[in-house]
């Protein structure tokens, strides 16, 4: 028996340390979406809930290294008071993903109907224009990409005289879903984690009670 019980908190160490990992990893997205993204930011600055995920993420990033860390040593301690505050802290983290990303799949047809209303500001005057412009441009020439859809919605947007990519290339939308597929990718194998840490933590805290009773 404590064979087994040895293998479940060493499967609680792991899953924790994907955890720890998996934090790290969604600070890393998130500092390179600061960075790195700020031409599709211009496109959507009318949503400020879209930019604010962004920080939402290193926050929620920086969380999960703390409670992988927590988990990790509270599976290791067998100590019942910080499993509990883990499995707490997890089952939190995890219904505010949950609850986060049936948001972003809500939101998404209207995030998507914005990108494509920026379009008609590309060659305007005022700064704003200039600034989406520029966006286009930057979107466009660094992801081998052309309009939203494809290069027709340029023509849809009466951008007829000046097509401002290869109309041969692919829409901007499919090179950002291959974007962000990766990015689900992580999140949803954060999820399983994270329920599977919650499992087994719960086993050492049985487990924990009946040798505390003397089982």
């Amino acid at each position: 028996m404590s064979g087994v019980n040895s293998c479940v908190k060493y499967l609680v160490f792991f899953f924790n340390l994907l955890i720890f990992i998996g934090g790290w990893a969604m600070v890393g997205i998130g500092i390179w979406a600061t960075q790195n993204a700020k031409s599709f930011q211009q496109m959507i600055t009318s949503d400020p809930a879209v930019i604010n995920a962004v920080y939402f993420i290193i926050g929620a990033g920086g969380f999960l290294v703390v409670v992988g860390f927590f988990g990790c040593c509270g599976a290791i301690k067998e100590n019942k008071c910080m499993l509990g505050i883990f499995f707490a802290l997890v089952l939190v983290i995890f219904l505010v993903q949950v609850a986060g990303g049936i948001l972003v799949f809500l939101n998404l047809p209207e995030a998507e109907e914005m990108i494509k209303n920026s379009m008609k500001q590309y060659g305007g005057s005022s700064a704003e224009d200039q600034a989406v412009t520029q966006a286009w441009d930057t979107v466009q020439s660094e992801l081998k990409c052309c309009g939203f859809e494809g290069a027709q919605d340029w023509v849809t947007y009466g951008k007829t005289l000046k097509v401002p990519c290869n109309p041969l290339a692919y829409g901007c939308k499919y090179m950002f879903q291959k974007y962000f597929k990766v990015i689900g990718g992580v999140a949803i194998g954060i999820l399983f984690v994270e329920l599977f840490s919650m499992i087994f933590s719960c086993l050492i805290f049985r487990q924990a009670g009946k040798e505390d009773r003397g089982y």
